[in-house]
């Protein structure tokens, strides 16, 4: 079971607050936002799969509580500087980021105000397919595959406001096509047809490969996602450089703590 620790206090800005309208798409021209989203394909999570993966957020609860404070305070933090992209990454693999990405998801589309839409950039190896179990549901691959060129054909849509760009396929140019200028020029086409509120990066871990580093720069912020017992401290303080030289870093959450003291400050589930 995934636990997460000092909810409370994980988000620390390292950098100055930018002007809230910087960087912020012309909302002027902007498409209806409602029949984008209608014209995705609708589909259904199975609870039975999300508690099989640790997905704990699809109802308000003892179990989401960790993650419900780590929105609240993401959302804070990222209203008051005018940011809209979110990346979410980890020193090495197997922190568990995609789990992550996947409960705030869900925690953050129980507020039927806000239009959430996740992209998974983890393209040299992709799970928030497996944990949203949606394997063989409506379209199968990212546009980024290169399947499809639609956008509104390869993405799946939770309700009438969580979208999932979700991709079922290995690739092994992963940093190229992320850094390659038709990625950048998707963002910008989402931004203006959809219109989200906040837009979640699934990333890859920031070594030993330089994917998640790739990606960095299409995002406006950055969460850092570590592991007790299995990122060093060393690791977590390159990481952290690495993100404040390519974009602003939040903070780091501590995961997989299992022993915290109950009557400490600290949130444990």
């Amino acid at each position: 079971m995934e636990h997460l620790i000092n909810t409370d206090e994980i988000l620390r800005s390292t950098q100055s607050t930018p002007d809230p309208t910087s960087g912020l798409p012309d909302t002027t021209d902007l498409a209806d936002p409602h029949k984008s989203w209608s014209r995705l394909n609708e589909v259904k999570l199975d609870p039975v799969v999300l508690k099989r993966h640790h997905v704990k957020t699809v109802k308000a609860s003892d179990a989401s509580a960790p993650f419900d404070r780590l929105r609240t305070r993401m959302l804070s933090h990222m209203r008051a500087a005018g940011h809209r992209r979110v990346a979410i990454t980890s020193p090495t693999s197997g922190c568990g980021t995609s789990t992550v990405v996947a409960n705030l998801a869900l925690s953050l589309a129980r507020q039927d105000d806000l239009r959430v839409m996740v992209v998974d950039f983890n393209l040299r190896s992709p799970s928030l397919i497996q944990i949203f179990g949606l394997q063989e549901s409506g379209p199968r691959f990212s546009v980024l595959a290169g399947h499809r060129r639609n956008f509104d054909s390869t993405c799946l849509r939770v309700g009438s406001n969580l979208g999932l760009s979700l991709n079922a396929t290995v690739m092994d140019d992963a940093a190229e096509r992320l850094a390659h200028i038709k990625t950048s020029a998707l963002l910008d086409h989402i931004e203006r047809d959809f219109a989200p509120d906040i837009m979640i990066f699934d990333l890859a871990a920031l070594s030993p490969m330089d994917d998640g580093i790739a990606a960095l720069s299409l995002a406006d912020c950055a969460l850092l996602i570590a592991r007790t017992d299995r990122s060093t401290a060393a690791e977590i303080d390159i990481s952290e450089r690495m993100i404040a030289e390519n974009t602003t870093c939040l903070g780091v959450v501590l995961n997989a703590c299992r022993f915290c003291d109950p009557h400490s400050r600290y949130a444990d589930d």
